[in-house]
């Protein structure tokens, strides 16, 4: 107390507040949320690179690729989706995303840090993370076709 008894705001009066000076709230525009603003926690893609790590401690894209296709081929939503005609980019986020909630154990995951893990993965070796994945969904979309 004794060290702002100087100062300037103490000799102020006290503030009258009437009812035509309280503002509205104004209703915020949604913002756009950019990639870069997505957060994933690290616990859950943590829980990812453990679960394909190689006997060398090494992130195997090869073991990833072999599980997600292992998956596709056993989900019957999956093989739905393909007598469908369903695109392949459909087909891959929902294989991916579902990968991802399980290992995780988060099934709060949403699309967008779902595509942030997958981005963070790709960085570690630039070779494109799906891409035995991508090949099996296209190569299951031609079979559905014949």
């Amino acid at each position: 107390m004794n060290l702002t008894i100087g100062m300037p705001y103490r000799k102020q009066r006290s503030v009258k507040v009437t009812e035509d000076m309280v503002a509205t709230p104004v209703e915020e525009a949604e913002e756009t949320i950019e990639q870069e603003d997505i957060v994933v926690s690290y616990e859950d893609y943590d829980k990812i690179v453990e679960k394909y790590l190689d006997k060398n401690g090494v992130l195997s894209y090869d073991l990833l690729n072999k599980d997600f296709i292992k998956f596709m081929k056993s989900s019957t939503i999956v093989g739905a989706m393909i007598a469908e005609r369903e695109s392949a980019g459909a087909i891959r986020d929902y294989v991916i995303g579902n990968r991802y909630r399980n290992i995780t154990g988060n099934e709060d995951l949403t699309e967008g840090q779902i595509a942030r893990i997958t981005e963070l993965l790709d960085e570690v070796s630039p070779k494109g993370v799906f891409k035995e994945l991508n090949a099996e969904i296209r190569k299951s979309l031609g079979d559905a076709k014949k």
